[in-house]
């Protein structure tokens, strides 16, 4: 298995008032492609900081991460706006969907604003992909609807495909679950396992022990510092939960939650 994401002695730095805040310090972590890895830490500590740094949303302030094969610190603004377009899909707990636009639409946007969807052909593959995708997440029968006529959850689920439309190779999640009510936190999180079992590489960022106890991997981040990082192998069977969060929730009582 090859690396979907490798990063070295990330550094992210702000300055605030003449004061210099280092947020992030010397981050490397590594992620293989396939993997499911989630961020967790106390608030105030630079998880969502570090997922835009790796994602290339923010600028890092110094250190290097590579992601599938291209070092994203070097890129120009321009290709590496192409790359999070065409390579990346993201998912947030503020959904950031257009209002003007229908639920299908919203969806579709980003692709045909991509490399693959600027013909009459690709546009019509488009559409039938975002259908596909849709009915997999069961949010089909709204794809007419306004934004604003449908659910929290569904709206999540809306955003999982609209992550997904360009068919990435990694989807970043800040807090997807964070405005959810337990039961749409399920279903979201039950479409990202679904989706990483497919082959996709996911990143998240959360709060929540259930969520991260259905990643591969946590990683601990506290005061810009990875300080510990818990192996839970692929969730593959629901059974298995209730054991991951006890062996979760044990391991950050070590770490300090």
């Amino acid at each position: 298995m090859s690396k979907i994401l490798s990063v070295n002695n990330l550094c992210k730095t702000y300055i605030i008032n003449k004061r210099q805040i280092n947020v992030l310090k010397n981050i490397d972590f590594d992620m293989e492609e396939g993997e499911f890895v989630s961020i967790m830490g106390p608030s105030g500590s630079g998880k969502s900081t570090l997922l835009y740094a790796v994602s290339g949303m923010d600028h890092m302030t110094s250190g290097k991460a590579v992601f599938a094969g291209k070092d994203i610190s070097n890129l120009s603004d321009n290709k590496m706006a192409d790359l999070r377009l065409d390579e990346m899909g993201f998912v947030f707990q503020q959904m950031h969907l257009l209002k003007n636009l229908s639920v299908f639409d919203n969806v579709i946007v980003s692709a045909y604003y991509s490399s693959n969807g600027k013909k009459k052909y690709q546009r019509k593959m488009i559409n039938e992909y975002a259908k596909e995708l849709m009915r997999k997440l069961e949010v089909i029968d709204i794809a007419d609807n306004d934004i604003t006529e449908v659910s929290g959850g569904q709206l999540q689920r809306v955003c999982i495909c609209r992550a997904m439309i360009n068919k990435p190779k990694m989807i970043f999640a800040d807090e997807p679950t964070g405005a959810l009510n337990s039961k749409a936190s399920k279903e979201v999180m039950e479409e990202l396992n679904r989706i990483n079992a497919e082959g996709t590489s996911i990143l998240l960022v959360t709060h929540d022990v259930k969520v991260a106890a259905s990643t591969d991997k946590v990683l601990y981040l506290v005061d810009g510092n990875i300080q510990g990082e818990l192996s839970l192998e692929k969730y593959t069977d629901k059974s298995t939960s209730q054991e991951r969060e006890r062996k979760l929730n044990a391991w950050l009582m070590e770490m300090g939650w």
